[in-house]
């Protein structure tokens, strides 16, 4: 399998064992089978309330340089991903982290305030969310979110 081919900025400037750290820190959810609807966000650990759980794409892409050999001292979890994902990381390819591979944020699925759990103005828990548990948002939040979710039933202004 050839290598990916990306611009040079694009792969991330922190040391190798920065990078590690900063993918142990910040890959904190997946998607996966929800029992509310089809696909959903779930928790990889504990986050507690006030936490960003980076679930907002970025808008410039980062790639990490990490030797498959050193992907070992990340969680299991995020090395499960990552190997899952990015199979040619074996062949000394770059990979982007699991928050950027795809948008977990077009996999959130819907709870009514208070029962939602996160907030996607600030991408921040809006309460303890525990290891394994869906995250989810109040689509009602969105200005005309009725227009796109017909099925939604909004209080006024909300």
């Amino acid at each position: 399998m050839p290598r990916i081919t990306i611009p040079h900025s694009w792969i991330s400037k922190l040391s190798k064992e920065n990078q590690l750290i900063e993918l142990n820190n910040t890959v904190r959810c997946t998607i996966k089978k929800s029992d509310i609807h089809g696909i959903g966000v779930f928790t990889l650990r504990r986050i507690k309330e006030g936490e960003r759980c980076y679930c907002t794409p970025e808008i410039e892409p980062k790639f990490y340089n990490i030797p498959y050999a050193s992907l070992s001292k990340l969680l299991p979890e995020i090395r499960e991903l990552i190997v899952a994902r990015w199979a040619s990381v074996v062949n000394g390819s770059v990979f982007q982290s699991p928050n950027a591979d795809q948008s977990l944020l077009m996999f959130m699925n819907h709870q009514r305030f208070p029962n939602c759990n996160y907030d996607v103005m600030t991408d921040t828990s809006l309460r303890d969310i525990e290891k394994g548990e869906e995250v989810t948002e109040d689509y009602c939040f969105m200005e005309n979110a009725t227009k796109v979710y017909p099925w939604l039933v909004c209080d006024e202004g909300h």
